[in-house]
């Protein structure tokens, strides 16, 4: 991945948004990015939106969107996708930079229920990756992994410990690879 110099940005989610949270939170002391916009096919969260609003963030938001549309990155010369759960448009990977955070040490585990196969294979380790995204599904190149040891054999227990290890590690993971 190219380094980004203005690190003009715009998220992608589906969730409760704890990762972007956990961004928005550290960005607001370390102030490396300048995020145009959020993009989701929910709702976003009363605790993202308090957030931006108590902290005079200027970001435009667009929710509920079953479809993506381009004018909703316009100025953003990154996409990240965390926890976005649907196909991002073929298109969007040559339209613009997008980068992806995938709940499993890449190449293994693509797509869904990383943790549960994890598991069911007695994995050593997990982690997350951050990576290109292209036309194919978690393909693209690796620009980016954490590893841990799997110290559980509950489905339950190794999602939130892995969500905690996300939301730690996630915004200097992102701006390593940024700058």
């Amino acid at each position: 991945m190219g380094k980004y110099s203005k690190n003009r940005i715009s998220f992608l989610l589906s969730g409760h948004g704890s990762n972007l949270l956990s961004i928005l939170k550290k960005d607001k002391i370390n102030k490396n990015l300048n995020i145009i916009s959020i993009v989701s096919n929910n709702t976003i969260s009363r605790e993202i939106k308090s957030f931006l609003y108590n902290n005079n963030f200027e970001i435009h938001l667009y929710e509920n969107k079953s479809k993506l549309e381009t004018y909703y990155f316009k100025g953003a010369n990154l996409i990240f996708s965390i926890g976005y759960m649907k196909n991002i448009p073929n298109d969007f990977s040559s339209k613009f930079k997008v980068i992806n955070l995938h709940p499993s040490i890449l190449p293994t585990y693509k797509g869904l229920m990383t943790h549960k196969r994890a598991l069911i294979n007695n994995e050593k380790l997990g982690g997350f990756s951050i990576h290109i995204v292209t036309k194919f599904l978690d393909e693209g190149k690796v620009i980016s992994q954490v590893k841990y040891k799997i110290k559980t054999k509950s489905e339950l227990v190794l999602k939130s410990s892995h969500k905690k290890i996300e939301n730690n590690l996630v915004y200097s993971e992102l701006i390593k690879n940024l700058n």
